[in-house]
């Protein structure tokens, strides 16, 4: 979990506590100076006179100073967030990188295409990784190679099923060979960028190209690139809406 929201109001604590206990410690420290300069002085008038016209002085400038800094600190701190609620969505992605809300590689399902892989293997899979609704396709040096939605997969089930084809026998193989358009749009439906891309970039990547919600973090910024992490449309919408800090729900992000 990421427990960078929790940092600015921690430090706002740790600062009220810290200003609490030396306000206290020096207004005790000052009052028991003061009573013994008082109580050891030979002439107790005068001493009480010259306490008081240098204790009062200085009091009054360290509680304006206290007062000052702590009014001051808190107008700049609500200018700024002001500046950030009015911040457009694309703004806010903007200061966004895709490295800061990407799924990493090591948290992602994927896949390896091969000939005689079955469409059920692949609904088991993901079913028992509870990750989503996605399959992410690499190569052998961990490149992209297809993205299919779990959506898409079932249409072309219902499709060869009423074609009177045993699901439970089908490869993705067969799939391809038999649904038109499933290959095109596994080949085709995603972006890419590099790592040090903003969600903004990512954003413009899935707009660019047709029926893409998602998009490869890659260690190039190229199809022939390593994975390194992967952005899907859900990560881009509610990092659009919410603080950079928070945290994105690894169910909601696919």
């Amino acid at each position: 979990m990421n427990n960078n929201s929790n940092l600015q109001p921690q430090e706002s604590t740790h600062r009220w506590k810290l200003a609490l206990i030396i306000t206290i410690l020096s207004i005790v420290g000052i009052a028991v100076i003061a009573g013994l300069v008082i109580a050891l002085a030979a002439d107790r008038a005068v001493a009480s006179q010259t306490v008081l016209t240098a204790v009062l002085p200085l009091l009054a400038a360290w509680v304006s100073t206290v007062l000052a800094y702590y009014y001051s600190s808190e107008s700049i701190e609500a200018a700024t967030q002001s500046v950030k609620d009015l911040m457009s969505p694309e703004e806010k992605l903007k200061t966004i990188l895709v490295a800061d809300k990407m799924i990493k590689f090591h948290e992602m399902v994927y896949f390896t295409y091969t000939d005689e892989l079955k469409v059920q293997e692949m609904l088991d899979k993901l079913k028992a990784s509870d990750k989503g609704y996605r399959f992410p396709f690499l190569g052998d040096k961990k490149q992209p190679k297809f993205m299919l939605h779990k959506s898409a997969v079932d249409e072309a089930l219902v499709e060869r099923s009423r074609a009177g084809d045993d699901i439970t026998k089908l490869t993705l193989k067969d799939l391809f060979e038999k649904v038109v358009g499933l290959k095109g749009l596994a080949e085709g439906s995603f972006g890419v960028v590099a790592e040090n891309a903003t969600l903004a970039d990512a954003k413009a990547e899935m707009r660019r190209i047709k029926d893409a919600q998602d998009v490869f973090v890659t260690d190039n910024g190229r199809k022939d690139g390593a994975v390194i992490g992967w952005i899907t449309n859900r990560i881009v919408e509610q990092s659009s809406q919410v603080e950079q800090s928070s945290q994105v729900e690894q169910s909601s992000r696919v």
